[in-house]
């Protein structure tokens, strides 16, 4: 067989057929897993709504209870006791307008559209207000006493109110809505009603419809998941009027605040699942021809069996077609696959011999100096990926050799300057001090003596020659100074060595320059929660961790913090400060070591921390490492030997 069958029947079993399989069994598996996802979100949605609407509900309940219990309406209640006497009340117009004004400005405060009204013992109206306007009382009676309204001569509302439940909110339908001439005597939601009682003498009823704009608005911000179309619908057996009444329908721009001049019901083909078969809290979905209907039920009115139904209507070509698609897609797929496979094979096969080509080329430009090329070792042959391998090999170990020869170069030369720069430092500062010492004591004599014939100066004179006296001394004790780093610098004190605790060295560091921080408000925070014993001279050791922290806090901003990591193991010593700074330069970072040489203003360092430091690190045969930080700052690094720091 020739190579290129082979490889076309290979490929072929290998990917095309597999993941054609596996597509399809995808596709399905997902769109199982799809339509359990959206019914689930779905009727979280429709739960939600539900809570919101009985909340919305349940928050009107309590609003029109604090209604009935609000002294203006116990004010009034001597006007309905006169009613229910067949007497006239003297102060009728003073107390309905007292409570005219009271509901008004009830209505102004809370939002939304509502009707309030008190009703006598008859049903007639006293008091309504409407849209923040009171109506005037002008039809008359025979008591004297004018009411809003007509009169409305229904026993069976009468009856039904008088038997409801005192200091409760019940639920009815007004017959006083059909006196309208707006066409909404039609109304989806039933009025509150709180029967009004005097020691148990029932007087009238305090009634409010509500026009159902918080409810439009919940139903209006509903998120419409999958340009879904919302409706609600009552589910009332014990009323034939209202029963399948739809409350709400986005389908049809049915609202609830809408004026109807007639019921509008859910249409029959829906009703046996949404209605006669809907027990109390059932939930689900209604498969119809062209759509999915996702419903969920909840009663809105406690201690009436009224059930509310609430679904939404989803187009199942929004839902399921991507699916359809894609299952098209991947038929295509397979037929392209095989056409693709045979065009693909020929050029596999010259292909093989590229990965041997960009090898040799690499090989050429490592040798050119481009040391950052590797090769690909993903390879299909095992001969081209061993050899890959080696290559990479090689490379890293040549390049890993040459950065430790470069690293030890830079060691050597740092050691060899320091130790030159130490030489001729410790030579100059020998042959300085001592001049300085004796101009140091000439200045002590010339002040006594000055001091002593006092009488033979000018007092001005005097105090001048004094001061410039101490000018000269102090000048001679900052350059004795000077000299005493200096000193330091070339070693002139041998290390002393000694057991001490990990700890307490870099405690005792942090407490002397906390003073330091804190006037910069800045944290210096210890990641060491061990402790272990190191040999070696604590106090130089120390005055490098001071050095380094000086120079941490003088980096760093105001209110950072500077992070001291400890790692020890039976090898080294490693301890690493972090500061937050800006750094630093690039061009400048090879010459930190430098004796005298700084990047501070004048007058604040003298350039020989970083050298001495580094010269107390190589006394105890360790290291000093500072580079910048990745992620910001600078990081200090001091590795110390532990196996043989006892030598």
């Amino acid at each position: 067989m020739r190579i290129r069958s082979h490889i076309f029947i290979s490929v072929f079993l290998a990917t095309v057929l597999p993941l054609v399989a596996l597509a399809l069994l995808a596709s399905y598996y997902s769109e199982n897993n799809y339509q359990r996802e959206i019914r689930r979100e779905m009727l979280g949605n429709l739960d939600r709504i539900t809570v919101e609407i009985s909340h919305e509900m349940q928050d009107a309940r309590n609003l029109v209870l604090g209604i009935s219990r609000a002294s203006a309406m116990r004010e009034f209640m001597p006007v309905l006791q006169s009613v229910h006497d067949d007497e006239s009340h003297p102060s009728v117009r003073l107390l309905r307008r007292k409570l005219n004004r009271y509901l008004k400005g009830f209505q102004t405060i809370i939002p939304g559209d509502f009707t309030i009204r008190v009703l006598d013992y008859r049903g007639d109206t006293l008091v309504k207000v409407s849209k923040n306007k009171t109506s005037q009382a002008q039809y008359e009676s025979l008591l004297g006493i004018n009411y809003v309204e007509h009169q409305v001569a229904a026993p069976a509302f009468l009856q039904q109110i008088k038997d409801l439940p005192a200091n409760e909110v019940a639920f009815v339908t007004l017959p006083h809505h059909a006196l309208e001439q707006n066409h909404s005597a039609l109304r989806p939601l039933l009025d509150y009603v709180v029967p009004l009682y005097d020691n148990e003498t029932w007087l009238g009823s305090l009634v409010v419809t509500l026009n159902g704009e918080q409810l439009d608005r919940i139903l209006n911000n509903f998120t419409h998941l999958y340009n879904g179309k919302l409706f609600m619908v009552e589910n009332n057996p014990d009323d034939s009027d209202r029963n399948s009444l739809l409350v709400y329908d986005e389908r049809n721009n049915l609202h609830i605040t809408r004026n109807r001049s007639r019921n509008i019901y859910l249409e029959q083909a829906l009703r046996p699942v949404l209605l006669e078969d809907s027990p109390e809290n059932q939930e689900g979905v209604l498969p119809q021809t062209d759509t999915l209907i996702y419903f969920t039920s909840f009663f809105p009115y406690p201690n009436r069996l009224i059930e509310w139904v609430v679904a939404i209507e989803v187009d199942k070509n929004v839902l399921f077609a991507p699916f359809q698609n894609n299952r098209i897609a991947i038929w295509f797929f397979a037929a392209t696959a095989l056409l693709i496979t045979l065009l693909l094979t020929g050029f596999m096969v010259r292909k093989i011999s590229r990965p041997i080509c960009e090898l040799a080329g690499q090989l050429k430009n490592f040798a050119d100096g481009r040391y950052n090329q590797r090769a690909d070792i993903r390879q299909t042959i095992s001969e081209i990926k061993t050899l890959s391998s080696s290559f990479n090999y090689m490379a890293d170990t040549l390049v890993h050799t040459q950065r430790e020869r470069d690293r030890a170069q830079t060691m050597v030369l740092q050691s060899n300057k320091l130790a030159s720069i130490g030489q001729m430092a410790a030579g100059i500062g020998h042959e300085i001090n001592n001049p300085l010492n004796n101009i140091l004591s000439y200045s002590t004599l010339i002040s006594r003596a000055i001091k002593k014939h006092t009488e033979q100066f000018d007092e001005k004179e005097r105090q001048r020659l004094l001061h410039d006296i101490d000018a000269l001394r102090n000048e001679t004790l900052r350059a004795s100074e000077i000299i005493k780093g200096i000193l330091n610098f070339a070693r002139q004190m041998p290390p002393t060595l000694h057991d001490f605790s990990i700890k307490d060295w870099l405690e005792k560091s942090i407490t002397l320059v906390q003073q330091t921080a804190k006037s910069r408000h800045i944290d210096i925070r210890l990641h060491y929660h061990g402790d272990a014993l190191y040999h070696g001279d604590q106090a130089q050791l120390q005055q490098v961790v001071i050095n380094l922290l000086l120079n941490a806090i003088q980096a760093s901003p105001n209110n950072a913090v500077i992070d001291i990591e400890v790692e020890i193991n039976d090898r080294e010593l490693k301890v690493t400060i972090h500061d937050q700074g800006e750094g630093i330069d690039e061009g400048v970072l090879q010459n930190i070591y430098d004796p005298f040489f700084t990047t501070k203003e004048e007058g604040e360092g003298s350039g020989l921390g970083l050298s001495i430091s580094l010269g107390i690190i190589e006394s105890h045969q360790g290291s000093l490492q500072i580079d910048n930080h990745p992620q910001g700052g600078v990081i200090a690094t001091i590795t110390l030997p532990v196996n043989n720091n006892h030598d």
